[in-house]
């Protein structure tokens, strides 16, 4: 709390006491105080923008003493009405009556303004005698006035974390090595390598003749023709390496194995049956 001497009684008076003083004992003088801390000398209306002023310890110090920052979070959040304060008595926007602007000017010499609307309401009721409509009036610009600080300093505090996140995403992106390929994507390769095997197995010819000679050499006499087919199509399979023949291929495997079946002069057919000669 401020306070000051009267420069024309003597008397020492805390600062919300100031208008009081001069409405009463020194009634018809000029205002003129001092802060009892500093000595500095206030003319007018000069004292209500005195809002704090020097410790002992600085009063009694050389003059380098460097003041510690304040921990007393209820003086930071004061000193923060009090800049609400004064941003809306030098803002155009809210044109204030010459009533308000007195109202607000008055607030500036209060040093424990509270910062919830009913207990506001109720103290600038009791201790500044402001009618309950007016506090009301005041408190709604009050709010207004906060409001907008606070969307400005979110919308700061924003502006400032995408400046911040945008050089290290794009260091990240010159930096980023190579990502591993997934499971679908390894599976599609395999997949793509499975095929070309297949088309490749296919351009090297299937040697028919070799082939039923074999499996016949392990049937002595004769051998269903249906028989003969899944032995022949499990090593066309194992020749294509593949695990099953597509349609495509079944179709293939089925038109050359019915041709070199009857092309064959070692067999020769007789119903169902395959019999080598």
């Amino acid at each position: 709390m401020v306070f000051f001497t009267c420069n024309i009684c003597g008397e020492s008076v805390k600062k919300p006491a100031v208008e009081k003083h001069y409405q009463t004992r020194c009634r018809g003088n000029v205002k003129n105080v001092s802060c009892m801390d500093c000595l500095k000398d206030f003319y007018e209306e000069e004292y209500v923008a005195h809002t704090k002023c020097i410790s002992e310890a600085q009063k009694y110090s050389n003059q380098n003493f460097v003041p510690k920052e304040p921990r007393n979070k209820n003086a930071q959040k004061q000193e923060s009405w009090m800049d609400i304060i004064r941003a809306i008595l030098d803002s155009e926007e809210y044109q204030l009556t010459p009533q308000l602007r007195n109202e607000f000017q008055r607030l500036q010499s209060v040093d424990n303004v509270p910062r919830k609307k009913a207990k506001f309401e109720n103290f600038v009721g009791n201790c500044m005698r402001m009618p309950r409509h007016k506090a009301t009036e005041v408190w709604n610009i009050l709010e207004k006035e906060l409001n907008k600080m606070k969307e400005a300093k979110q919308a700061e505090l924003a502006a400032a974390k995408a400046a911040k996140q945008k050089p290290a995403e794009e260091a990240a992106a010159v930096e980023e090595p190579p990502k591993k390929k997934s499971k679908v994507e390894n599976g599609e390769a395999a997949t793509e390598v499975a095929a070309d095997d297949a088309v490749a197995a296919e351009n090297r010819e299937f040697d028919w003749a070799a082939q039923l000679k074999k499996v016949l050499a392990k049937q002595p006499g004769a051998i269903f023709v249906e028989k003969l087919k899944k032995k022949l199509e499990k090593k066309y399979v194992k020749h294509l390496a593949v695990t099953e023949l597509s349609e495509k291929q079944a179709k293939k495997f089925e038109k050359r194995f019915n041709k070199q079946l009857n092309k064959c002069n070692e067999v020769k057919l007789d119903g169902d049956l395959v019999i080598a000669c």
